[in-house]
């Protein structure tokens, strides 16, 4: 079991039939669920941050919140929290270009 507020969750990643919770200040918490599932138990324990987490191509889930950096040509994903631990993730290009898309749409309707 593990119990954390929504803004101390800087990213989600896959790793097979684990998944890697990493948050403020860069620890690390493992659980035996597939990515899949922590989507879905996000969706349903944290039905207020709708939109706040955003599934990031096969791997990835991160806070919105914490999205610093987009760059598509070398296909990373550079989030900082706010003690200033930065985190870099890798995703494909096509998952990118839509997240990068989406931001500038929300940042230009709000």
């Amino acid at each position: 079991m593990i119990r954390l507020r929504e803004d101390n969750i800087v990213c989600i990643t896959s790793d097979g039939n684990y998944s890697h919770i990493n948050t403020v200040g860069g620890e690390c918490f493992i659980v035996t669920s597939q990515l899949g599932q922590v989507e879905m138990l996000i969706g349903t324990q944290l039905p207020s941050s709708y939109g706040r987490f955003v599934r990031i191509g096969r791997g990835l889930i991160i806070n919105m919140r914490y999205l610093c950096y987009v760059n598509v040509s070398k296909q990373k994903l550079y989030l900082i929290d706010d003690s200033g631990h930065k985190y870099v993730q890798n995703a494909s290009r096509e998952a990118l270009t839509q997240l990068k898309n989406m931001t500038e749409k929300n940042y230009r309707n709000g």
